[in-house]
């Protein structure tokens, strides 16, 4: 397991100044939507991200990887982004409603990410005590959304996600055991900030 610097130093390269000025607006809106409908139950579990660090990442890892999975995808703006960036897209949400909205927003953006109800942690895993130990507020007693989308787990390069506290190590778990051997997972939260990891398969 190896740790990458995913933070740009540099300021979005001229021509991607205009993707950037739509990646403020989708952002934008998206808070809108949260701000109408956070009192709704689907909009329990949902929490935000530093969208622009996570751009800066991506926009690092344009030519290294090609398909990105958004585990959790909530309104589903990462994979919108990726879409946009010219990465193969996918988003997988336990709340259909929230998926829905995803869905909208990917036709607002002319995007073409692919979401999918249902759970990101694979049917396969092998579930261990010290797993579970780490289950915050994932939920895990959903079928998992990769039947929907065709496509298994090692299928991605990158994974972005945004781990409640504590679970990491599930996540890191995941990837280890079912992901693709030298995927990378990208993940964000207010304590850690942008983290980029590669694995290699047990």
């Amino acid at each position: 397991m190896n740790h990458f610097s995913a933070k740009s130093q540099n300021p979005p390269a001229p021509d991607d100044a205009d993707l950037l000025a739509e990646f403020r607006q989708l952002w934008a809106e998206a808070a809108s939507i949260w701000d109408r409908h956070q009192e709704e139950p689907a909009f329990e579990g949902y929490v935000s991200s530093d969208y622009m660090a996570v751009y800066e990442a991506l926009n690092e890892l344009r030519g290294q990887v090609s398909t990105v999975l958004e585990w959790g995808s909530g309104l589903g703006v990462v994979a919108i982004m990726a879409s946009r960036m010219g990465f193969e897209a996918y988003g997988i949400e336990s709340e259909e409603k929230l998926v829905n909205h995803s869905i909208q927003l990917a036709q607002s953006y002319s995007a073409v990410a692919e979401f999918a109800h249902g759970n990101f942690i694979p049917a396969g895993f092998p579930w261990t005590p010290e797993h579970a130990s780490h289950v915050v507020r994932t939920a895990t007693d959903d079928y998992d959304g990769y039947g929907e989308l065709d496509m298994e787990l090692r299928d991605f390069d990158l994974v972005y996600a945004y781990p409640w506290p504590d679970e990491r190590p599930l996540f890191h778990a995941i990837m280890r055991t079912l992901g693709q051997r030298g995927a990378l997972l990208l993940t964000y939260d207010v304590r850690e900030g942008i983290e980029l990891i590669r694995f290699a398969n047990e």
